[in-house]
């Protein structure tokens, strides 16, 4: 006995309040889980530093911005010296481990920029705020002793309240969404599984 298209859609119809069912259970379990990450939420916040060096009387200023360019990765390796770790450390404001500052910070340069943006991540706004604006100073008073032709230094606004993101935390709304999407799915799939093979061992049993 064949298990027909027409015979697939009469049980999913039949088992459509199962169907249902479960995909109010898995977006209420998305719904729960999204707030749930919440409270594990992370903030980010970010400050940006110039580095170039003076290119007044400069002949050809497109050769000295690329120049410059050239030694942002290098500027950017900087950033992650013991010298100016171990200096972050001392001057904040709280209690971190070296490790604990390499991890939370990220150093990026934007794209055709001589910019680097230290990005640090914390469980509270206050944290993010602090360790990405004392990065970002230590780095311009530190790293020119660490390489004494590098261009000028200077910073831009220190990373403020209305600049923090939150990071890490899931939107409420796209969890029970999925939720309810993959209980359609897992719903589906086991009606159809479970009418195949009570098909089989009907055409089984009849021989």
């Amino acid at each position: 006995m064949e298990f027909t298209f027409t015979d697939m859609m009469k049980r999913f119809w039949r088992f459509s309040w199962v169907i249902v069912l479960v995909m109010i259970l898995f977006a209420g379990a998305g719904f729960a889980g999204s707030k749930l990450a919440k409270k594990n939420t992370n903030y980010a916040a970010s400050r940006t530093v110039i580095i170039a060096k003076d290119n007044t009387n400069v002949k050809d200023p497109n050769s000295r911005f690329s120049a410059d360019k050239a030694l942002i990765d290098t500027y950017k390796k900087l950033a992650k010296d013991d010298a100016i770790v171990s200096s972050v450390k001392k001057a904040l404001p709280f209690k971190m481990t070296t490790d604990e500052i390499t991890s939370a910070v990220s150093v990026e340069n934007p794209t055709e920029t001589l910019m680097l943006n230290f990005e640090a991540n914390s469980n509270t706004v206050a944290k993010a705020k602090a360790l990405a604006n004392t990065y970002a100073e230590v780095y311009s008073q530190v790293a020119p002793s660490l390489y004494p032709d590098m261009g000028q230094q200077k910073l831009l606004s220190k990373a403020n309240s209305s600049d923090v993101k939150e990071v890490g935390s899931k939107s409420t709304k796209k969890m029970t969404i999925f939720g309810a999407a993959f209980g359609l799915v897992v719903a589906m799939f086991t009606v159809l599984v479970t009418g195949i093979w009570s098909n089989y061992k009907l055409a089984k049993k009849q021989g």
